[in-house]
């Protein structure tokens, strides 16, 4: 059994900062505390965390583990998740390695609205900053979970948080 969790970057800033430098900004950080309290069954019981590169992206990973008391040595930062285009995240989750069996990825749009949609028959326009869907396979083998149908998929899409 294989289970993901897309985890969009919460709100960030857009003081004349490079695109991967960007931080969060006060609302984005207060934003995603909220979503850890309200989804802590989501998280607590995932190995591993691959956070994309950018700035605000790192930052809602640490803010994550600090707020759930996860040790943040599950984070890992990965060059290859800082991507807006959903076929170079599907290659990404193809190369996981299959010791792993819940993980948690925090990245991009318009990818992750791309991601749920390939995998949802219940289409949204655009996943939120700081929202998150999940996916559950029948599989031992991330490399064959694109060619599946997820046995589950959860959201906080309809959270008021």
């Amino acid at each position: 059994m294989k289970t993901i969790t897309f985890l969009r970057h919460s709100k960030s800033s857009w003081e004349s900062h490079s695109d991967i430098d960007r931080p969060l900004n006060q609302i984005g950080i207060e934003k995603i505390k909220k979503i850890a309290t309200s989804s802590k069954d989501q998280f607590i019981s995932s190995e591993i965390i691959f956070s994309s590169s950018a700035n605000r992206a790192m930052q809602t990973s640490l803010i994550l583990t600090r707020h759930l008391s996860i040790n943040s040595d599950k984070i890992r930062v990965c060059k290859d998740l800082y991507t807006f285009n959903y076929n170079e995240v599907l290659e990404f989750v193809k190369k996981i390695d299959n010791r792993y069996s819940d993980v948690i990825l925090v990245g991009h749009n318009p990818a992750y609205t791309q991601i749920s949609n390939y995998f949802s028959e219940n289409k949204i326009i655009n996943l939120p900053t700081a929202r998150w869907f999940s996916l559950k396979f029948d599989s031992d083998s991330w490399s064959h979970i694109l060619s599946l149908k997820p046995i589950s998929y959860t959201n906080n899409l309809k959270s008021g948080t």
